[in-house]
Formats: structure tokens, sequence, C-alpha cells
């Protein structure tokens, strides 16, 4: 992957390969054709919001918009259509009677089952032919760089706070 003729290639075939692999899955329209064929017809946004809010609880408008990596105009469009579609209701938060908490209805917790099975269901295409030991062998190092992604994550904003704090 590495020798692919790019204006900017990775000098590594892993960093390249895996970079193809977060690019796929998570254009937009990937995501809707995976989850289409579990019968769930969403935009890549509402899916990713709901994903987010199956993950991670009830969140408030502005903590989804964070992690959506948009503004709170265009998460209240994402917000409504889903209300619309019956996959969420917003409740006042009892730890701040002022705030508002986004969570998942019953029929939001089928769509988030949905993301699970169409999830499965590629992986299991993805790795037809594969032997247990390979599974079993990408599963043990994929969790291994997942740990050491998070560990270094902390220490980037670990760092990113501090410097902060000295500009100050």
């Amino acid at each position: 992957m590495a020798n692919q003729e790019t204006k900017h290639p990775y000098t590594s075939d892993f960093l390249a390969a895996l970079t193809g692999i977060i690019s796929q899955w998570t254009a937009p329209s990937f995501l809707e054709n995976v989850t289409a064929r579990e019968g769930i017809d969403l935009d890549s946004t509402s899916i990713t919001a709901i994903h987010f809010l199956d993950r991670q609880g009830p969140l408030r408008p502005s903590a989804l918009a964070d992690q959506l990596g948009t503004g709170a105009s265009n998460v209240s469009k994402v917000l409504g259509r889903l209300e619309t579609a019956g996959l969420i209701e917003r409740r006042k938060d009892e730890a701040d009677a002022r705030a508002t908490l986004i969570h998942l209805t019953a029929a939001g917790d089928e769509v988030a089952a949905g993301f699970v099975r169409a999830g499965d269901g590629m992986l299991g295409e993805l790795l037809d032919g594969w032997s247990e030991k390979e599974r079993h062998l990408l599963t043990q190092l994929t969790q291994r760089l997942d740990g050491s992604t998070r560990a270094f994550a902390s220490k980037l904003a670990s760092s990113h706070s501090s410097s902060q704090k000295a500009q100050s």
C-alpha cells in the first residue's frame, strides 16, 4: 500500500492500510450502505449520533455536538429528525433542571442494535476465509493497538492541557 503513487505516501504499509480502512469505514455512504442492509434508512450523522447515545448514554445536545464535530444548529436539525422518527427523546437533566439530556427511545435502542448486527455481518463477510487463528491474532493485536491509542490520546490531552495552562 505504501508504494501506491500518492503525493504524500506513508512510509509504513500498516499506517497506509489502517488509514484506508478508517477512511472507508467512516465515509458517509459506507455507513449508510452498511446499516441499510439491516433495513435502517438514516443519514450518516444520525447514525453516528445514535451510536454515541448508545455507547455513552444520555448526552446534552452540546456534548453530542462536540462528539459529532458540529455546531449547535446542525445538531439541533439532526435531533429534530431523530425525534420526529421516534428514535430519541429529550428529558430534563435531573442533576441540572435547566439542562436537557437526549435519550434513545425503545425504537432508538432497536436501531442501535441493528447497527451492531450490521457491523457483525460486515465483519463476518470481511473475514470470510480467515482461519480462527488469524481472526484471534487480529483481535488480540487490534485490542493492543486500541489500548496503546487510548494511552497516547490521554498523554496528548494531558500535554495539551499543560501547555495551555503555561500560556495563560
